[in-house]
């Protein structure tokens, strides 16, 4: 496979990024994208390294990532980032480490990029023109400023960490990397990181921080620190338990004798009224039939209807007022520590036919 060793012109009079912004002027951008590209496309033949035996398999994905990075609706980064990651990884030529570290450090990957550049360097030597070692250089040193530096452990190891930037404006920045090993060193942009761990089994662990340009930080995820609690221990049978003393009832509100009374004396009220009701009743239906007939017969039952009537209404009376007085008796009934063992009695109405009255039961 022939190739020309892709370069990166830039316009003269071009401003690039400043400081702790490490991407490179949009000028550059645009150049560096179409590198390789116009190294396919030139037609001036030059081979990649000597001891790089380059295979079908390379030169398919290095092409992929040329397309990707020539997209007519912008640079498709991320997908042109893994073309060239296989593209190296079957054929290893420095010549694709320029497009990787950029593709690597537009998705802000850069601890990837400040490697592949300075492998670049190491690598190109004498074969880099001065102009394009120069703007390798120049981004190398911007990234390698603002970088904060991240040693992340994982226990137990190989667990996967993703990390989420969130930049003033736009969309957040993910990446997700893989810690080997259990360790796993990062070189990230400045500002507000969130970071997940998750490993198969256990709940995902979170770290946030406020990153700073040029800080160094260190944080392990512990997913040990996370596992089910141990189940309580079982007593020993052959180890008696303590005997535990009886425990007391709880308080009790018994019924007052009161209540009883009021019920009692509720029921006779009720009672004598439904039997003067009905007297009552039958007086008024004979005095209905004397009316008219035997005058002196006709008002002495009138009379009798009449006093009836009045002895019920107050029977009545009596029975309303001694159900709310009960009534009031239960409800505001106080409550009484239980008694200690020994006698204990128990007052019950009785009510029946021909006998009405109250019981008195004892226990011993």
């Amino acid at each position: 496979m022939t190739l020309l060793r892709p370069t990166r012109a830039r316009r003269a009079g071009a401003v690039c990024s400043p400081p702790h912004a490490p991407s490179p002027c949009p000028v550059v951008r645009r150049l560096l994208a179409c590198s390789l590209a116009l190294s396919v496309l030139s037609g001036a033949p030059l081979a990649f390294a000597a001891d790089v035996k380059i295979t079908d398999a390379a030169r398919k994905h290095f092409n992929a990532g040329v397309a990707l990075l020539k997209d007519p609706d912008g640079a498709r980064y991320e997908e042109a980032y893994r073309e060239f990651k296989v593209a190296y990884a079957a054929s290893p030529s420095w010549k694709i480490l320029g497009n990787l570290g950029l593709a690597a450090m537009k998705l802000e990957r850069d601890g990837e990029a400040i490697a592949a550049f300075e492998q670049y360097l190491a690598e190109g030597k004498k074969d880099l023109d001065a102009s394009e070692r120069a703007d390798v250089e120049r981004d190398l040193s911007t990234l390698r400023a603002s970088a904060v530096e991240l040693n992340i452990t994982t226990t137990p190891g190989d667990a996967a960490v993703t990390d989420e930037r969130s930049p003033v404006q736009g969309a957040p920045v993910r990446n997700r990397y893989q810690a080997s090993g259990g360790t796993l060193k990062l070189l990230v942009r400045p500002g507000h990181h969130r970071l997940t761990s998750s490993i198969d089994g256990k709940p995902a662990l979170t770290w946030e921080l406020e990153a700073e340009s040029g800080s160094s930080h260190q944080h392990t995820f512990d997913f040990n620190a996370t596992a089910e609690p141990a189940p309580a221990r079982q007593p020993d049978p052959s180890v008696s338990a303590p005997a535990q003393p009886e425990s007391a009832s709880p308080a009790s509100r018994p019924t007052p004798t009161g209540v009883y009374v009021g019920l009692v004396a509720t029921g006779v009220f009720a009672v004598g009224a439904g039997v003067t009701g009905v007297l009552a009743l039958g007086k008024s239906s004979d005095y209905e039939k004397a009316n008219g007939q035997n005058a002196a017969e006709a008002q002495d039952l009138h009379d009798s209807t009449k006093t009836l009537n009045l002895v019920t209404d107050v029977l009545i009376g009596a029975a309303l007022v001694s159900a709310g007085v009960t009534t009031y008796l239960y409800l505001k009934r106080p409550e009484q520590e239980p008694a200690a063992a020994g006698v204990r009695l128990r007052l019950r109405p009785q009510v029946g036919i021909g006998t009405t009255g109250l019981s008195l039961l004892g226990a011993f």
